[in-house]
């Protein structure tokens, strides 16, 4: 095992001499072996060692226990060691993230700022075979281009992962042989976790089909990583020859067109992902919009992520802010919806409730009620408002992706004229979700598929349910 490490890390330029290593400890089998075989390796490569960990608060006394280990550990092997307290389901309801989302944000977190107390010049983490291979199966599933299939990388910035080289089956056999115990984390085990059903329920079944199942896998990734440093030194040589920085924004030049697909395709997500400073929201589907609008008349639009748009130009696409009026200024009556908070309105008599419902609902009705509503909270784009209409509002109407104008929609309700101005609804970033007494969209239904639910109550006026 030690070997192997060894030769995977300096194959990777991971630990050289003098330098300080933070190695990221939660007490696991992965973590504990990531420990023990860098302290063993510690004399050899002449490098200092020092560990952080981080207690999400989630596990409640079992996570202070696995806290109490991690230092314990360190304090007899005499290695200095940071332990940080969170509270993880706190920060990722504040910040509108599954639990696994904001645990993995706030730990990463609190890693850099243990490098720099420690003055780590690299973070090593506990990655190994089985975690590249979850990870390519899981953005498989969900929908993935060439750098999902990249899985995890031996190293990236400042993270470096010795144990990439290594199956989880080979980390349990060197902890068993060293006789080193190690925590065990029993939500590793529930199924209700994307993760721990790939682990669980898919590997073992590829594993039957074909036992190096993993580390071939392992072997695709290393090859989609080459392609995807290529794809990238192409893209950003097509970025010369293609894209114009412009007062209003940025010019793709209409002969993208000539260039390899691929590369196209890449060259657009890697502007509008610059442009809207995040990749997150940015999907294929927004790039073949903007691609397609290369097919289209002079004038024609299409409405994309983070306030962007992409407008057909004689010269080309051009990407740029949204002419669409920015929250701050809108001139309509408009209220920001925080979920968790109640909203009240005097002007129109309303208290607005939200609660987010995570557990224990799958057995329950979804409410009938005209002021009640369950929308789908995972699929709503950014930030809520509850306010009153705006030209080009718009519904999504049916699983296609449909629209209706709201326009339209106030017509076919043959809702009086005098009325609409008055009418409140619920807006995302992009779209109408809610019409306050009327109909929701068919985006943010709530499914068998739904994790979470944005239950919305308005109460007051001359509302009676």
């Amino acid at each position: 095992m030690q070997k192997k490490v060894l030769e995977f890390m300096e194959q990777y330029h991971m630990a050289e001499e003098g330098e300080r290593i933070l190695a990221a400890v939660s007490g696991g089998a992965d973590s504990v072996c990531l420990l023990l075989v860098l302290s063993a390796l510690q004399k050899e490569k002449k490098y200092q060692l020092f560990v952080v960990h981080v207690e999400h608060g989630i596990r409640g006394e079992e996570s202070k226990q696995d806290a109490e280990f991690v230092e314990n550990f360190c304090k007899k092997h005499k290695i200095p060691c940071k332990v940080y307290h969170c509270k993880a389901e706190i920060y990722a309801r504040e910040h509108k993230m599954t639990v696994e989302e904001g645990a993995r944000e706030l730990r990463y977190g609190y890693f850099q700022e243990a490098a720099k107390e420690f003055h780590a010049n690299k973070i090593a983490v506990a990655h190994n075979q089985n975690d590249c291979a979850e990870t390519m199966l899981f953005h498989l599933a969900r929908g993935t281009g060439l750098k999902g299939l990249c899985g995890i990388l031996p190293v990236r910035e400042n993270i470096i992962r010795p144990l990439l080289c290594v199956e989880r089956r080979e980390i349990e056999a060197y902890l068993k042989e060293q006789g080193q115990e190690y925590c065990i984390d029993k939500t590793n085990e529930e199924l209700e976790y994307t993760r721990n059903r790939i682990r669980h329920q898919v590997l073992p079944v590829l594993n039957e089909i074909n036992s190096q199942a993993v580390a071939h896998m392992n072997q695709t990734a290393a090859m989609a990583v080459e392609l995807e440093e290529l794809v990238q030194q192409l893209t950003r040589e097509a970025k010369q020859r293609y894209v114009c920085k412009k007062e209003s924004g940025i010019l793709i030049l209409h002969n993208i067109q000539n260039e390899n697909s691929v590369i196209c395709k890449s060259l657009v997500h890697q502007v509008l992902t610059e442009h809207a400073k995040s990749s997150r929201d940015i999907s294929g589907v927004h790039v073949l919009e903007v691609i397609e609008l290369l097919e289209k008349q002079v004038g024609k639009r299409v409405n994309l992520p983070y306030e962007l748009e992409a407008e057909r130009t004689y010269e080309g696409i051009q990407i740029r802010k949204s002419k669409r009026e920015v929250i701050e200024k809108i001139t309509q009556k408009a209220w920001k919806i925080v979920p968790g908070e109640t909203l009240e309105i005097p002007e129109y008599g309303y208290k607005i409730r939200t609660t987010i419902l995570e557990k224990n609902f799958k057995n329950q009705e979804i409410p009938q009620k005209m002021y009640t509503k369950w929308l789908d909270y995972d699929k709503i784009n950014g930030s809520m408002l509850l306010r009153t209409r705006q030209e080009k509002d718009y519904f999504i109407i049916n699983v296609e992706g449909g629209r209706k104008k709201l326009k339209n929609y106030l017509i076919e309700e043959k809702i009086p004229r005098e009325q609409r101005d008055k009418l409140l609804f619920l807006a995302d970033e992009t779209h109408l979700i809610w019409a306050v007494g009327y109909r929701i969209g068919e985006d943010v239904k709530v499914t068998e598929h739904t994790k979470r639910i944005l239950e919305i109550q308005v109460d007051g006026g001359n509302i009676h349910e």
